[in-house]
């Protein structure tokens, strides 16, 4: 159960069309908490300074806030909540201390969390900003001194063509543009492009509007999956049940199958009904506890092979932060974003890795085949394609053969433009197919304030394409992710970005200080003259305890091999015979010289199956005028299936790629069968 939050009853049977909010509003929250109490911290100002880049509709957004310790006396810790727009995230965090600006560094989630333990154990100040859940970014900010403005500001970008928070009313809110029209950039309606210097690259960014395709035949039978934990509760119920209502006018004849899931799951319909059957059900559902998102792929495999597509009715946002794969067969999953507060990457990957829609407004758009990205072309040469010295990088990736579907905002192509000055995108467009060409030549540049914005992007979509890639093939990529996230600076569910002051808290934690750092200088100092690492177990380091008893019990075996006496030459034409016609393998020690093999013994080797493979270490096999091939020390294990030499295999699974036949003397070489079967 919630903290906080009592059972509650959807009451929302809305029978008359329902208002669409134009704008959603993010509430921005500061509290100090200390051991029985939390106490709001005042946000004096909230300071917006924007930087757009026209051509792509994209913003690159500083947020400063002036906030005010004025409920406890001494330093404290406040905690920064900022909801932030889907899709949007932290890309950095920078403190105000002592007059100067100390920026945040990006490492793994869970080392952030490592170090802020240890850091606080020994009464140093940190802090860290990490993805709580969904959109929503939690910052420690500290210390904050009593009755003195503390100041510390953030990055983040988005499309969006407003500034979404809801501050306190005592809170002063502006906002800057360097853009010359003086107000954010919305996507705009035709395709463009620019370049930006950052990150020590020219990056460049193309967007690629939506282009729809026609609406084909509807589903006949839908599944709607619904969560009913505490968060689903409100008013945006209503506005659900109209939107059913208006897919359920252009589809009159699909039925709805309906599902709950919470902490459970229930299948609350006896069977297929229609849309109002399905609303009549939804409505009397109870919202209370949390959410386990596992339980979804398991009512996906529940489902019959009647169902045609599933509607996913949840904020994505699990209580133990886990991120289920789905079955392999499952139909097409279409996740409703319709809240505040939503794990939008999460719900993007169920419907890239199943070919559903996400939908942000009505759920008309189900009905439509999907818009994709089938390729980019560029004018690269064709050893610059293969090798890629030029230093074109592209996201999504130009050598692949694409499938990307495109959503309503349309697509951003970035990378680093290197040598490449002409680029194409082709879109599949139902059966039709749309080509947009860009001159990377002569696409004006971002200012520099905005020109980060290029690297961001382009980090993102790297980061989205190995999430999808993951979702489809079943595989866990966080670590991946989490390098990417790293490398480029920006917060995610896989790295936070983590504040240290002085350069012992770099040095002690192993962490590289940022250029810009006051405490750079210092720090760099302090590990000029430092050894490196030493790390055992790698290659070329000291072996760790595990890796030593391995060698150790080689030795031995090695040593036991050595000593075991060989049999006296007398006796060894007995004991070959024995061995030939026990069907044995002969190790290759024990094999006859030529001279010494009796007529008799030659020929019931070849008729048995005890052969040896024909292999040699730096020279070719030969076979000698006794008819036994010379031999590399590996028995063979094959059956004779004729009088002729066999084909085999030896005792270490070496093929004979080709065949010595009896009598004849051929090339012969063995390979290598990771099935262990004679050939």
């Amino acid at each position: 159960v919630l903290p906080g939050r009592t059972p509650q009853r959807a009451m929302a049977d809305a029978t008359q069309p329902v208002a669409v909010p134009s704008v959603q509003r993010y509430p921005v929250s500061f509290h100090y908490f200390g051991e029985a109490t939390s106490l709001p911290v005042k946000i004096q100002k909230a300071s917006f300074h924007v930087c757009p880049a026209p051509t792509i509709g994209q913003n690159l957004i500083r947020l400063e806030l002036t906030v005010l310790n004025d409920c406890h006396p001494g330093d404290i810790a406040g905690k920064l909540k900022l909801p932030l727009p889907p899709g949007a995230t932290v890309c950095r965090f920078e403190f105000l201390r002592n007059e100067k600006w100390y920026p945040a560094t990006p490492v793994e989630a869970k080392k952030a969390k490592e170090v802020v333990y240890k850091e606080k154990e020994k009464g140093r100040s940190v802090a860290a900003t990490s993805q709580t859940q969904g959109n929503v970014f939690e910052i420690e900010v500290s210390p904050l001194k009593y009755q003195v403005p503390s100041q510390c500001r953030l990055w983040y970008s988005h499309s969006d063509t407003e500034v979404p928070f809801d501050f306190g009313a005592d809170t002063t809110v502006e906002v800057k543009h360097e853009g010359p029209e003086g107000a954010l950039c919305s996507p705009p309606s035709g395709p463009g492009a620019c370049l930006g210097e950052c990150f020590g690259q020219m990056h460049f960014a193309c967007y690629v509007p939506f282009s729809p395709v026609a609406a084909s035949g509807a589903p006949k039978s839908v599944a709607v999956l619904w969560d009913t934990s505490g968060s689903q509760a409100g008013d945006h119920l209503a506005l659900r049940f109209e939107r059913l209502r208006q897919l359920a006018a252009k589809c009159p004849d699909t039925r709805f199958e309906v599902w709950s899931f919470g902490i459970g799951m229930k299948k609350e319909s006896s069977g297929p009904g229609t849309a109002e059957e399905a609303i009549s059900l939804l409505g009397a559902l109870r919202y209370d506890g949390g959410t386990d998102l596992t339980l979804v792929p398991k009512i996906l495999e529940s489902l019959g092979s009647a169902t045609e597509a599933v509607m996913l009715f949840t904020d994505g946002m699990d209580n133990l932060d886990r991120r289920p794969m789905l079955p392999a067969s499952c139909p097409p999953v279409h996740c409703v974003v319709d809240q505040a507060s939503v794990n939008l990457p999460f719900l993007s990957s169920v419907c890239l890795s199943t070919g559903g829609h996400v939908l942000k407004a009505d759920y008309l758009p189900m009905l439509r085949p999907q818009t994709t990205l089938s390729g980019i072309q560029t004018d690269q040469s064709g050893e610059d394609f293969v090798m890629g010295e030029d230093g074109f990088v592209c996201c999504p990736d130009h050598r692949l053969h694409l499938q990307w579907p495109i959503g309503e905002e349309g697509v951003w192509i970035c990378g680093v433009r290197g040598g490449v000055r002409k680029l194409s995108v082709q879109l599949r467009v139902g059966k039709d197919l749309k080509e947009y060409g860009f001159d990377l030549g002569t696409a004006p540049e971002v200012a520099a304030g905005a020109a980060p914005l290029l690297g961001y992007l382009f980090a993102r979509q790297q980061y989205v394409a190995v999430e999808r890639d993951g979702a489809v093939m079943g595989m866990d990529l966080t670590k991946a992710r989490a390098d990417l996230a790293v490398k480029y600076g920006f917060c995610t569910p896989e790295s936070s970005l983590l504040m240290l002051y002085d350069p012992e808290q770099f040095v002690e934690n192993g962490i590289d200080c940022p250029k810009e750092h006051p405490a750079h200088a210092k720090w760099k100092a302090e590990t000029a003259g430092a050894s490196p690492e030493i790390k055992k177990g790698e290659i070329g380091e000291p072996k760790t305890e595990e890796q030593m008893n391995v060698v150790s019990r080689l030795a031995e075996e090695l040593q036991r091999y050595v000593q075991t006496p060989i049999p006296p030459q007398a006796a060894r034409s007995d004991h070959l015979e024995r061995c030939a016609r026990n069907r044995m393998v002969i190790p290759a020690h024990e094999l006859p010289r030529e001279e010494d093999t009796s007529s008799s013994l030659a020929g019931l080797l070849r008729s048995t199956s005890s052969r040896t493979c024909a292999r040699r270490v730096g020279s070719m096999p030969s076979v000698g005028s006794s008819g036994m091939p010379q031999a590399c020390g590996r028995g063979l294990r094959t059956s004779c299936r004729s009088p002729s030499w066999p084909r085999a295999a030896c005792a270490s699974s070496h093929v004979l790629r080709t065949t010595t036949w009896w009598p004849s003397t051929t090339r012969t070489t063995c390979g290598y069968s990771a099935s262990g079967t004679s050939r």
